[in-house]
């Protein structure tokens, strides 16, 4: 008998069915944006669970862009940017998941040329070496798509690294972690993989040159074309 045709058995814990429950909410329009959550005590004691496990589901929430903690003010179901493309047939969860990429696109538009003009001032041959090994495992996943490498937050993470200054590691680290949750939309296709690749060669060739504005250019490029590719309208 075949041991593939079983399935892991898995528990699902408390916050992630309140996170569950949260996303169908807002799926079916009876939470949409600029709505406020009742108080963090009402609301554990409407769904029967402790504020621990709602605070958990929160977080979850607030990293994949659909709702927002205002200091003092409570939580809040995410806003809209006017900048997404809405059509007749729109999710309003993958609306708001969009619209925060692009929270994440402009804080990286106004962080990353700044770390590649950085690196092609600073970069060492240890950090030349680890951006190219992290180049090699995007060449990878190509002949493997199901490869599990995270190779392209590989790659902007060493280029942080490469401005020896740590707060731009931290800064760095921080934005992928947040970003991850929805940065599948970015690098869908083999096609746009490819070109963000080239885009990745381009940053590293200029860094290895040590032509400043060459690196910010690229980097330009790279991050216009992410920002392309989340607005372009799904059928």
């Amino acid at each position: 008998m075949s041991d593939t045709m079983f399935n892991e058995l898995r528990t699902t814990r408390i916050y992630e069915k309140i996170v569950l429950q949260i996303r169908h909410l807002i799926k079916e329009g009876k939470l949409k944006p600029n709505d406020r959550l009742p108080a963090e005590r009402d609301l554990a004691k409407t769904l029967g669970c402790s504020r621990t496990s709602l605070r958990e589901a929160c977080r979850v929430l607030e990293s994949e862009g659909l709702i927002v903690s205002k200091p003092g003010g409570g939580r809040f179901i995410q806003k809209v940017d006017e900048r997404v493309p809405v059509n007749v047939h729109f999710n309003p969860v993958d609306v708001l998941e969009k619209s925060a990429v692009m929270h994440f696109i402009e804080a990286r538009e106004a962080l990353e040329p700044s770390i590649a003009a950085f690196a092609s001032e600073r970069a060492e041959e240890k950090d030349i070496k680890k951006m190219e090994a992290a180049l090699k495992a995007m060449e990878e996943k190509l002949k493997n798509p199901d490869e599990k490498v995270d190779a392209d937050s590989n790659f902007h993470l060493a280029l942080a690294e490469a401005t020896q200054n740590f707060v731009f590691v931290s800064l760095m680290e921080t934005n992928l972690s947040m970003y991850r949750p929805v940065r599948k939309q970015t690098l869908q296709s083999e096609e746009r993989y490819e070109q963000s690749l080239q885009e990745h060669r381009a940053i590293l060739n200029a860094v290895k040159r040590k032509d400043t504005q060459a690196a910010v250019d690229a980097m330009n490029v790279h991050l216009h074309h992410i920002r392309e590719n989340v607005l372009k309208e799904r059928d």
